[in-house]
């Protein structure tokens, strides 16, 4: 139960800092709308199946829900997670480019 109940609050808290109802949550990450509402009244036991796509959607730590670790994330990291939520996979895929460019030439002008 305590694996259940960890499970239902870190996605219902993370449902709600994105500001989404559990309709939505479902359509986003591919899931049926009983599916987050049973998780996130306990009652939920996902198969794996239908448990990877939601995590992955909110980006839960599958390790942090099994063996209680918290993934360590400052604001800045927060913020940056967020920004590219809202991203296609072509726009990560050239956000993550234009970062490593970027951290390329900070760190070559260190030298």
């Amino acid at each position: 139960m305590i694996i259940k109940k960890l499970l239902g609050d870190t996605v219902k808290e993370e449902r709600l800092r994105r500001d989404l109802t559990q309709i939505k949550l479902a359509e986003n990450a591919l899931v049926s709308l009983r599916t987050v509402s049973d998780i996130e009244t306990y009652k939920g036991n996902p198969q794996l199946e239908t448990l990877i796509p939601l995590v992955k959607y909110l980006n839960i730590s599958l390790d942090a829900l099994i063996f209680g670790e918290e993934p360590q994330m400052d604001s800045t990291m927060r913020q940056i997670m967020e920004e590219l939520d809202q991203c296609t996979e072509e726009e990560k895929h050239l956000a993550l480019s234009t970062l490593q460019g970027l951290l390329s030439g900070i760190r070559d002008n260190k030298q």
